[in-house]
């Protein structure tokens, strides 16, 4: 690439420098300075076309170098000449011929002789003769016709320089001729370095032969644009040379044209002697040896002529005969390929068919192989494929590289298709350059068909499952490998032996029998078989068993297809103990209970005997599971599966509901009612009993109890659903009364029930519809001083009137609703105090709040709290909250940790209804607690019971000693403030100071009784 810049560079620099020189001419007359100026302009031009042709030369291989190298000596001699001519105009010496002479006169035999190198090496051998004929012939008939140029001055100029000035055109129009001749019978892809190179060989020679006319008729040339036409000449030549490339154009039309050119050309070259010989004796002043020379020259040309016309003659019977031949042999070639059942076919580089066999004509839907010539596949009846066939065979020309023995699908004119077996080789032409494609098909499609049924069983034969073939007598035959993996036996093993040696025992002769009877009977078998292993594991199989016969209908083999099921099975029964068992505690499910239920009361009805369904729940079993972990409460479902396994009679089932829930069902009680009440009793207690002890659950010891309902039935006179509704209803009953209570269901159990839920649903109403509202109780010291008040939840009922809270907060608890309630009664006691921070008498006042076990036990009750002290704005210390004696010690550690995070933010705290449960004095003094209320089941009768005297007289003194604030509530009386009073406590609520009321009625009684709270 580099070279190439160079060689630009110099054309461009050359042409410069010459248009400067010629320019400079136009400007001066000179005459020394004009012979200066052409000098310089020839050394130029010279030099710069000798110094391209050497770049040229440098930048080529192969057949392009040889023909650099002959054009770079032409011009490098001619440079040479050039500078000798320098020098003799230097030194004034000019001489005829001159040294100068012989090296110009190299220009025409160099690029001749690169002609002729580029030419041999891209014509055929057969053709070099005829060529060099053609090329003598009219380098002949131009030397006669250049001599006769100078004819009417030649008896004034010696022969010698007469020879050496007629030398000069001769060898350049020589070579251009000779580069014409070649393009003829070469045919070459003609480009613009030979065409420029042409010109500038006949522009070279044309301005010697103008310019010998000149010198010999004595005219001045100094400064001319004939001198000028010497530097552009030999420029146009050198670019030319460095750019010099030939090719074979491979175009027919092309071939056709020049072939009738060369028929011509012995005509031409007799017209050029003919006017040659006229011109010469039509000038009688010519000397004689001339004119004698030239007549011989022009003769030699007629005679050429005839040779070569003669040559011409034998070529085309040569080629007629050649071409009967070749048609002989192609005749007898498409008998032959007609002949063979293989498609034959050959396309051209266009992928244009040249021709085919009858094969492929059939195929195309042609009438004979002759029409297939020039067609494409886009106009046969495959033509939906065609892009696919081109592809494919310019991969093949591309490449080089034969592509055989594929299989493809190809249509036919019938519009069906087959398979063929294809290969595609390249077309090379006696250079071996890729001219086409030769292909040649074979209809495989049977045999891809047998290929394919020999796959399919093949891969049949070896899928996952066993197949096993025998003989009619029943020896094995054949196994594939599933049956190796399965069996444990290879099939070598087998070979030859019964397939009985496969039986594991578990099947006796009859089944055996009936298997061999069917088969024989209807030719098909098909079961589950329980085999043996070669390593002696017994495992379950689905087989089928099918007979083979041949065309009379007679046994030839047996195929037996099986299929180790041992996953199956396992998974069965994985499912049906997922379907019907506890996955747990491994007892019947629910869905198994039904079942087994629903086959005691048919039992029952059957035998006349009456049954029983226990249900049972645990006792706080929540409590455990919450403050134990799940993985605990799981250990002791566990611990009571097992226990209640050891309750029952054998013929009894035991079923896990879910949760704590559990159901036992007996049978085969007594027929008579009381007796099996009793029965069913006995066994029940003993449940009872056996639960209750305690559990040793990995360093957790802990007592659990059950609660039992019982429901009886004797026969059908029940559903299984009402057996199992009854015996819940019985288990709830046993729950309201205690708890650890066995129950036996009564219809007034169900209507309590249903009260129960109808009071349910009016309690979620009233969640949504805010049916609550709240009375507020004054709170007191001895000088009557307001010290606070406590908020109550009341629960007017749009239908049943005034609801108890002893009745609605305990089902609240147990639905769920507690915490919504709960969270309602802090908000709006919040909004209380918020309203009342305008009323200087109000403002001050404290609020206490009771909150409920399960709510204080809830991990969102922080946050809650938290939340609606921040969004109220109020100080939490106007917020007093009061826990049961139970609730604070129920998991002292837990609410330690909450009293404290809500001590941190200001709220307070009383402990309600003190000294109705366990208090520890150790927890008791850890707990950051501000109040003590007296429970008013110890003041109600403080004036007549010395012990609840003495138990009051107790918590006032411990309140004292711990340093807390003690209040009574339920005071009613004087005497028992009186009491109170003097026993040193000095804080009261109760009905003598005010009774719970709403809130319009507390403001009118704190504004009209208590104008000096004591806060």
């Amino acid at each position: 690439m580099r070279t190439e810049k160079t060689g630009s560079a110099i054309f461009r620099a050359s042409a410069t420098i010459l248009a400067a020189i010629f320019a400079a001419q136009q400007l001066t007359a000179d005459k020394a300075w004009l012979m200066l100026l052409d000098n310089v302009h020839w050394t130029t031009g010279n030099a710069a076309a000798a110094a391209m042709a050497w770049v040229g030369y440098a930048n080529s291989s192969g057949t392009e170098r040889a023909a650099r190298r002959w054009f770079l000596i032409g011009l490098a001699a001619y440079l040479i000449g050039q500078i000798f001519w320098d020098i003799q105009v230097y030194i004034g010496w000019n001489p005829f011929p001159a040294p100068s002479d012989v090296f110009y006169l190299m220009l025409g035999p160099g690029c001749l002789l690169g002609l002729v190198a580029a030419m041999f090496k891209l014509l055929p051998a057969g053709n070099r003769r005829i060529t060099l004929l053609d090329a003598t012939m009219m380098s002949i008939a131009l030397i006669a016709l250049t001599l006769t140029v100078y004819l009417p001055r030649s008896s004034e100029i010696d022969l010698l320089t007469l020879t050496v000035m007629t030398a000069y055109p001769v060898v350049l129009l020589s070579a251009a001729c000779f580069g014409v001749l070649m393009v003829l019978h070469v045919r070459p892809a003609v480009a613009w370095p030979w065409i420029v190179f042409q010109i500038g060989l006949g522009l070279q020679g044309l301005v010697w032969m103008w310019w010998n006319v000149q010198a010999m008729s004595g005219t001045t040339v100094d400064g001319s644009l004939l001198n000028e036409l010497f530097s552009v000449a030999s420029l146009v030549i050198g670019y030319a040379a460095m750019h010099w490339r030939m090719a074979p154009a491979n175009n027919p039309a092309y071939a056709k044209w020049c072939d009738g050119f060369l028929r011509m050309l012995p005509i031409l070259a007799v017209v050029m002697a003919s006017l040659s010989a006229m011109l010469v004796l039509s000038n009688p002043g010519m000397l004689a040896q001339l004119r004698d020379m030239i007549l011989l020259v022009a003769l030699s040309v007629v005679l050429l002529a005839a040779l070569r016309q003669s040559l011409m003659l034998e070529d085309r019977e040569r080629l007629l005969e050649a071409e009967q031949a070749v048609a002989a042999s192609s005749r007898f070639l498409q008998l032959v390929m007609d002949t063979v059942p293989s498609g034959i076919f050959w396309k051209d580089r266009e992928l244009r068919y040249l021709g085919g066999n009858a094969a492929v004509a059939r195929a195309a839907g042609l009438g004979s192989s002759a029409e297939l010539a020039g067609k494409s596949d886009d106009d046969l009846i495959w033509k939906e494929f065609a892009d696919v066939y081109r592809a494919d065979d310019r991969a093949v020309m591309d490449s080089g590289a034969s592509k055989l023995n594929f299989d493809e699908r190809v249509h036919f004119a019938d519009g069906s298709s087959a398979w063929v077996r294809t290969s595609k080789v390249p077309l090379r032409n006696g250079e071996g350059k890729v001219v086409g494609i030769l292909g040649v098909y074979n209809d495989v499609t049977l045999t891809k068909q047998y290929e394919e049924l020999q796959r399919i069983a093949a891969v049949t034969f070896e899928t996952q499952e066993a197949i096993m073939i025998t003989d009619p007598e029943a020896r094995i035959l054949r196994a594939n490998r599933a049956f190796e993996e399965i069996t444990g036996y290879s099939a070598e093993e087998v070979a030859g032996q019964n397939p009985r040696l496969l039986q594991s025992g578990r099947h006796d002769a009859a089944f055996y029998r009936e298997m061999w009877a069917t088969l024989l009977d209807t030719g098909r078998w098909s079961g589950e078989v329980w085999d043996k292993r070669k390593n002696g594991d017994i495992y379950p199989k689905s087989m089928t068993i099918t007979a083979v016969y041949d065309d009379r209908h007679r046994v030839t083999h047996y195929v037996a297809v099986f299929r180790d099921i041992t996953n199956r099975k396992v998974s069965e029964q994985a499912i049906h103990q997922l379907a019907f068992y506890d996955t747990l505690t491994g007892l019947p499910n629910r869905r198994l209970l039904m079942d087994r239920l629903q086959h005691a009361l048919a039992s029952s009805q059957r035998s006349g005997h009456c049954g029983a369904l226990l249900f049972l729940d645990l006792d706080h079993f929540k409590k455990i599971n919450d403050t134990q972990g799940h993985a605990t409460g799981d250990k002791l479902l566990i611990e009571v599966s097992k226990r209640l396994l050891t309750c029952v009679r054998e013929g009894d089932s035991i079923a896990r509901l879910g949760g704590d829930e559990f159901v036992v069902v007996l049978e085969d009680l007594s027929n008579a009612p009381q007796e099996a009440a009793a029965q069913t009793g006995l066994i029940a207690e003993k449940i009872r009993h056996v639960i209750g002890e305690p559990y040793a659950l990995d360093g957790f010891d802990c007592t659990v109890t059950p609660s039992i309902g019982i429901s009886m039935f004797h026969g059908h006179r029940e559903s299984v659903d009402d057996l199992l509704k009854h015996a819940d209803v019985a288990m709830y009953q046993a729950k309201l009364r205690g708890r650890n209570i066995i129950c036996y269901f009564d219809p007034g159990m169900q209507t309590e029930l249903d009260a129960r839920a109808g009071l349910e649903a009016d309690l979620r109403l009233a969640v949504e519809q805010r049916q609550f509202h709240l009375n507020y109780q004054i709170q007191v010291d001895n000088r009557n001083r307001a010290l606070g008040a406590e908020v109550l939840l009341r629960w007017n009922h749009p239908a049943r009137g005034m609801i108890p809270p002893g009745i609605f907060i305990p089902l609240a608890e147990d639905i769920g609703l507690i915490n919504t309630i709960g969270a309602w009664v802090f908000a709006a006691a919040c909004a209380q105090i918020r309203a009342w921070q305008q009323d200087a008498l109000m403002r001050d006042l404290p609020l206490s709040v009771n909150v409920s076990a399960r709510q204080f036990r809830d991990p969102d009750f922080v946050p809650m709290v938290r939340r609606i002290l921040r969004e109220s704005g109020i100080r939490p210390s106007l917020l007093k909250l009061e826990l049961t004696e139970s609730t604070v010690l129920e998991n002292v550690e837990d609410t330690i940790a909450k009293m404290h995070a809500l001590k941190e933010i200001g709220t307070g705290f009383s402990m309600d209804d003190f000294g109705t449960g366990y208090s520890s004095l150790q927890y008791l003094k850890r707990l950051p607690l501000d109040q003590i209320k007296i429970d008013q089941s110890f003041v109600r009768d403080i004036g007549i019971d010395p012990n609840d005297a003495a138990i009051v007289q107790t918590i006032i003194a411990m309140t004292q000693a711990l340093g807390l604030q003690v209040i009574a509530e339920g005071v009613e009386t004087e005497l028992q403030r009186e009491f109170l009073d003097s026993r040193g406590c000095h804080n009261y609520q109760g009905y003598l100071i005010g009774k719970p009321v709403p809130l319009d009625q507390f403001e009118t009684l704190m504004h009209r009784d208590f104008n000096h709270p004591a806060v």
